[in-house]
């Protein structure tokens, strides 16, 4: 079923989940929803707001859920024109969001973090619609942060994430991911879910598979270093790279395609990883951004990996996230300034030649993943709905 993308819905709905800007405030929504929908066959029972990004729509229409797009954008940390102009997107988004709340008429809101999450939050609050709020990051969000102040309640997948009134919920990532937690219930089938995974990867059983995400818009710098590595690693007989470069990059011309064909390694290049479950379960390493949802997800997957956090990112919680699992021993912290081609080829080999660190990793990995978060967090939400006076 596709869904409608409308800012004039007319179904009712149980509960509105908002979220947008990335990847990270999307999909756990997701995840949460299916859940949810195992007491609630219908589809329209969870509406999401999200932004007007592609890959927000895109990731919400295909699960078949109706979803709004709201004007929203989010707001810098100085005084400026610019800001200026987000602050009223931000109160057109809010106005936007109260209406849409007054024709679905939902008795609880799931806010993922992001601008959309907090036009949608406050105008729950306006309408008196109890707010749960989803954290993916050690550090909240701006949205996350302003939210909390009157929601009833905090779904934190760190424990260290300050925020009150909080749950130590874990993060939700999607059902086909949960399944390849070793405490899943299909450890054993954990071979044949590599084989099958390779066989829609078309990636040789025999080659060392290493996937490259530069998060869900992509990443330029790290599309640029890729290419240099991919000069430096194309005499690998036994390793295939497979490099998400997002749409950006691959309706330009994506510069590393065109590079590493002599030689033993093999290279793909795709647009966007629509199947990231298959992905994951084909790969011996990830080398990534570290949002909470990329983190969650290599966590449940039991992936070791190598982190490049994004400088910059709101009070730098992409590098709080990538510290948290290299303390635990999961991951390899490589920082944007460190990164080049040269480098990155030094750390992929290095830990490709070390299996039995790679292993210890995995196993790192896997301990901070959460199976059953989205159980939690749906959870959460039927209690605050249920608590709420008809």
């Amino acid at each position: 079923m596709r869904a409608r993308i409308t800012t004039a819905p007319t179904a009712p709905a149980w509960a509105v989940v908002a979220g947008g800007g990335t990847g990270g405030h999307v999909y756990p929504g997701l995840a949460v929803a299916e859940i949810l929908l195992r007491d609630r066959p219908e589809r329209h029972d969870v509406h999401f707001v999200v932004g007007r990004r592609r890959g927000d729509l895109e990731a919400v229409t295909e699960a078949g859920y109706p979803a709004s797009a709201i004007h929203a954008r989010g707001l810098a940390r100085r005084v400026s024109l610019t800001n200026l102009g987000a602050a009223v997107a931000l109160l057109r988004g809010v106005w936007q969001c109260w209406r849409l709340l007054g024709r679905v008429r939902p008795r609880v809101v799931l806010a993922q973090g992001g601008y959309v999450s907090a036009a949608c939050a406050l105008a729950a609050r306006l309408r008196r619609v109890p707010v749960v709020v989803l954290e993916a990051n050690v550090i909240p969000g701006l949205a996350n942060r302003m939210a909390a102040r009157w929601a009833v309640a905090c779904a934190v997948g760190f424990p260290a994430t300050e925020l009150p009134r909080r749950v130590v919920t874990g993060l939700p990532v999607r059902e086909a991911i949960g399944r390849l937690h070793p405490l899943s219930g299909d450890a054993d089938g954990a071979t044949a879910q590599r084989t099958a995974a390779r066989a829609v990867l078309a990636v040789e059983l025999e080659r060392r598979l290493v996937l490259v995400v530069g998060g869900s818009q992509g990443s330029a710098r790290l599309n640029s270093a890729v290419g240099e590595a991919c000069r430096r690693l194309v005499d690998r007989d036994d390793l295939t790279l497979r490099h998400v470069v997002g749409h950006a990059a691959a309706a330009e011309g994506n510069p590393a395609a065109s590079r590493p064909r002599a030689g033993g390694l093999h290279y793909q290049a795709v647009a966007y990883e629509h199947d990231m479950a298959t992905a994951l379960a084909a790969a011996d390493l990830v080398v990534s951004r570290a949002g909470g949802a990329t983190v969650a997800e290599l966590a449940t997957a039991g992936r070791a990996a190598v982190l490049v956090p994004l400088p910059g990112a709101t009070g730098d919680h992409q590098a709080a996230n990538a510290d948290a699992l290299a303390a635990a021993g999961a991951a390899a912290v490589l920082r944007e300034t460190e990164l080049d081609g040269e480098r990155l080829a030094g750390v992929i080999g290095d830990l490709l030649a070390d299996p039995t660190r790679l292993a210890a990793m995995e196993r790192a990995a896997a301990t901070l993943g959460a199976p059953g978060a989205a159980e939690r967090v749906a959870g959460l939400l039927r209690e605050t709905a249920g608590a709420r006076t008809p």
